[in-house]
């Protein structure tokens, strides 16, 4: 009885999230190294893991110099994370909390996302608010999947790269965001 408990723990951790974006799948280590080189960041520089799973990407930022932030919404994987980054407490944090609900960092410089593909479009919208709120530029980084109504400025072994400007409040008819516009439309460097 107890294992079927302890089973089902972990199916439901596990398995709950796939509902909020995608399960937990380890980015692999080339990948993390790709992405990061797309971001281009500076040191000390502030890069957000959207459901930032067990911190690789986390803890790969730090050793680059840059300070990183994960959202994660299954408590094992956040202490799980926790106890990969301790060695680095300062320059590595994470949430346990859903991605979707909070308002990122404003001193963001960077994003990597590594989401399910029918979760896309919810991401653009969220992209399109949080760069209503922005007064600087965002560079996302999106594992697998192409963000819908954002055209990439590179895309490089399964890895698309955004630069987002901010939104002008004063001309909200010029977003960068259209949800109707295919990213084929414009081709994207390829690296």
């Amino acid at each position: 009885m107890t294992t079927l408990f302890v089973i089902g723990c972990i199916i439901l951790l596990f398995g709950a999230v796939v509902f909020r974006g995608a399960p937990y799948v380890p980015t692999l280590r080339r990948s993390v190294g790709d992405a990061l080189d797309l971001l281009r960041l500076e040191k000390d520089d502030l890069i957000v893991d959207l459901g930032s799973g067990d911190g690789k990407v986390l803890k790969a930022a730090a050793a680059r110099g840059y300070r990183a932030h994960g959202y994660e919404i299954n408590p094992a994987l956040v202490l799980l994370a926790k106890m990969r980054f301790a060695s680095q407490k300062g320059r590595v944090t994470v949430q346990l909390r859903d991605f979707w609900l909070a308002d990122w960092p404003q001193d963001a410089k960077g994003v990597f996302v590594f989401l399910a593909g029918p979760y896309m479009n919810h991401l653009a919208r969220k992209l399109n608010h949080e760069m209503s709120r922005r007064t600087t530029p965002l560079k996302v980084v999106s594992n697998g999947f192409a963000i819908p109504g954002y055209l990439p400025k590179k895309i490089s072994n399964g890895m698309y790269l955004y630069e987002l400007q901010p939104v002008n409040p004063q001309d909200p008819h010029k977003a960068q965001w259209n949800p109707r516009q295919e990213h084929q439309k414009r081709p994207a460097e390829k690296v």
